[in-house]
């Protein structure tokens, strides 16, 4: 099949599944034309000679995500799109789609209801239409970020939801699925190291001041900031990352669903730092605290780290009965689209 594949360039998360699922469906026989935006992203898919479009970024203040600067800032997508639509539905005609494919990812959504192709919905935010709101959440957060997700999927013929716990069954559209885990993680031989891993998405001053107090040594990946700074060494990302990831004690970052997930694979406990504002991170740090596989703070201090820290051989225990199959999601999709070349598409005005 000729499958136009939207990926988020909003973070990496997406890139680096995109980059593990393209490789499967080209192997399998498929064609694929991906689509994305933003400088690393585009740089991250480069082998796949990728689209350039525009999409959501997400902006934030002193105070968090300003919901604010994140819509005014994104309307520059406009403009982009009434120049560029006549190209790019030129080149996806051209291309010949059978199924578009979105991770996240608005425009592929709206090119495939006007171009009248099935659309598939890949993403872990698609949970957020099948459960209620969790207690102790702010309403109106996890509304507007529902509201944001089927802004993105509306009117898919199947949604594959990534979820760790799979909250709810599956039913005839709507596949619940381990969270793809990528293939150098997969061959990694996790050890436990004396070190802490720290992924940071963006600076936070007051975390590392308490990093420096401490009586541990961390090793911490932001911005490609590289310096040693007493027990703190910073690297760019790239060739001691995961050697970094495999060899910790424990993780310290922000609560992206993809590291999650490979720390988890990995036995890791991880001690969750979620970005202020933004729902889906708060969700995701909660799923830590309450699964029992380690805990979270969004201002945390140095007495709740190293309680963190004295605990690590009870999340240790629980990690290793814990299980991810880290092939579900991929063959799940391999799957849905053998569906819909034997003419399974479903009407999606029922959605």
């Amino acid at each position: 099949m000729r499958i136009v594949y939207g990926v988020s360039g909003e973070g990496l998360g997406h890139v680096f599944e995109a980059r593990e699922i393209v490789v499967r469906l080209r192997r399998e026989g498929h064609q694929v034309m991906v689509l994305t935006y933003g400088p690393r992203a585009l740089a991250s898919l480069a082998e796949f000679n990728p689209t350039r479009i525009e999409g959501i970024h997400l902006y934030f203040g002193p105070r968090g995500m300003s919901l604010w600067q994140t819509v005014t800032r994104n309307l520059r997508c406009i403009p982009f799109f009434l120049r560029n639509w006549g190209r790019l539905r030129r080149e996806i005609l051209a291309f010949g789609p059978d199924v578009f494919l979105t991770a996240y990812e608005p425009f592929s959504m709206v090119a495939s209801h006007v171009l009248g192709r099935p659309l598939i919905s890949m993403d872990n935010q698609n949970e957020l239409l099948h459960i209620d709101p969790p207690v102790g959440t702010n309403l109106l957060s996890f509304l507007l970020a529902r509201a944001a997700t089927l802004a993105c999927t509306q009117g898919a013929a199947f949604y594959i939801v990534k979820s760790f716990g799979k909250p709810v069954r599956d039913t005839e559209r709507v596949r619940f699925v381990s969270p793809i885990i990528q293939q150098e993680i997969r061959r990694l031989s996790p050890t436990r190291g004396s070190h802490i891993f720290a992924y940071l998405t963006k600076p936070n001053p007051p975390l590392e001041a308490v990093m420096r107090s401490m009586n541990e040594r961390f090793i911490v990946y932001c911005n490609n900031r590289v310096e040693e700074l007493g027990n703190i060494s910073y690297r760019a990302q790239g060739g001691t990352y995961l050697s970094d990831l495999a060899g910790c004690k424990a993780i310290i970052a922000t609560t992206g669903f993809s590291l999650i997930a490979d720390s988890i694979f990995l036995g890791k406990p991880y001690f969750g730092v979620p970005l202020k504002g933004q729902f889906e991170q708060t969700h995701n740090a909660r799923f830590l605290a309450q699964s029992g596989l380690g805990e979270y703070a969004e201002d945390p201090t140095r007495e709740a780290i190293e309680g963190f820290l004295a605990r690590l051989p009870v999340y240790e225990g629980r990690l290793a009965r814990h299980r991810i199959d880290p092939a579900e999601q991929e063959e799940t999709l391999l799957g849905l689209l053998r569906e819909l070349g034997r003419g399974g598409a479903v009407d999606a005005s029922t959605v």
